[in-house]
């Protein structure tokens, strides 16, 4: 049953990546600064920034917001009952500004033929003591001879 829903799942998530990367993403310059720099968190341009995953859909609202980014990032993206396996999931601050965070969510070991590990990158914004989670991508690492055993955006076979 779980293997169905997952199936499922990277079906979704596979065909929104398709979409996503067809649809220009262009920077939103911070009206503070003149060298156009965006505003909505720190280092998004790097290799390690937005460049370097797909653009995934949010989670519903009330996921999005709380006082801790962490633990928005496990409640949104997180896997509670993983099943039986190797499954290892680990969330950690990139980095924090008081009014940004980037927080990374990554889960291994996974329970699927082709897919071995999914990495989220997750953009926070602050406001009125609350975080709020804007922007989510996501990386896979596929297992041995099904695709890249490096983090990327491609689909695993």
């Amino acid at each position: 049953m779980l293997k169905i829903k997952l199936f499922g799942l990277l079906g979704a998530i596979a065909l929104i990546a398709m979409a996503t990367a067809c649809t220009p993403q262009s920077p939103t310059p911070d009206p503070e600064s003149d060298t156009g720099a965006e505003s909505v968190a720190p280092d998004l341009e790097t290799a390690e920034g937005r460049a370097a995953y797909s653009e995934v859909p949010l989670p519903p609202a009330e996921q999005l917001v709380g006082t801790d980014p962490e633990a928005i990032a496990l409640a949104a993206f997180g896997m509670a009952d993983p099943g039986e396996g190797n499954f290892a999931q680990e969330v950690t601050v990139d980095e924090q500004t008081a009014t940004d965070a980037v927080v990374t969510l990554t889960q291994t070991g996974l329970l699927d033929d082709s897919v071995e590990g999914m990495r989220y990158r997750l953009e926070f914004t602050a406001a009125d003591n609350q975080w709020e989670m804007m922007w989510a991508g996501r990386q896979v690492r596929c297992q041995p001879n099904r695709g890249s055993q490096e983090w990327a955006t491609d689909l695993c076979s």
